[in-house]
């Protein structure tokens, strides 16, 4: 039997995703909303439609969990199940979203109060992110997939490390906060730093997304 060589991947440029966003956003709402949360905070597949991830079956972003005022959701995601010894994991529930993304979210949304946002199959983003990649001229359109996206958001959040934003270097809490990574390799000390609040969260990525070019703020 023969075996498979490693998977070919490629990798997402901040102006890949800046041109699918002006596209979808121009052609089709829900495509520029899903496109929006797995660029907007590097949201797993099945974190924004639901379904299974590797072992988590999760629910996908819920209408009812938009706090509209407050321009955040509520989310299920992989491995968000809070611990006594992991408090920093509360952190992971909250998703700030990004001005221009949560206008285009309740123009999509319409008189929905309830429900899935996106009512599609699991297949879906991976067929939509080929599409899209063909269009803006990607050579190897046919590997690109969702997760490659969040490959991208760890990419350009990394290259701050320990660079200011709105006043405070960013350090490596914060970066594993807002990566929704385990903080266990960071050693005991972790769990006696505070989870990175919300704004301090917000501030930090919308700062990135304005400084990559990405059409969201």
């Amino acid at each position: 039997m023969k075996k498979k060589g490693p998977k070919h991947e490629i990798d997402l440029t901040s102006r890949n995703l800046a041109q699918i966003l002006t596209i979808t956003e121009k052609e089709n709402l829900e495509h520029f909303c899903l496109f929006g949360f797995y660029i907007d905070y590097g949201l797993r597949r099945a974190e924004a439609i639901g379904g299974d991830q590797k072992g988590n079956h999760l629910p996908g972003i819920m209408i009812e969990d938009i706090k509209w005022n407050d321009g955040y959701v509520w989310i299920t995601g992989k491995g968000y199940a809070p611990t006594s010894d992991k408090p920093w994991r509360k952190a992971w529930e909250s998703i700030p979203i990004s001005p221009v993304l949560l206008s285009r979210l309740k123009e999509f949304v319409g008189p929905r109060r309830s429900g899935k946002v996106f009512q599609i199959s699991h297949q879906t983003p991976n067929n939509l992110l080929h599409k899209y990649a063909r269009m803006i001229g990607i050579e190897d359109w046919a590997c690109a997939h969702p997760h490659r996206i969040r490959h991208w958001f760890h990419g350009i959040m990394a290259k701050r490390l320990g660079v200011p934003i709105s006043g405070q270097p960013l350090n490596q809490f914060e970066f594993y906060d807002i990566e929704r990574h385990d903080r266990t390799p960071l050693g005991v000390i972790a769990r006696y730093v505070p989870a990175t609040a919300l704004d301090r969260r917000r501030a930090i990525v919308q700062t990135v997304l304005a400084e990559e070019g990405i059409p969201l703020l």
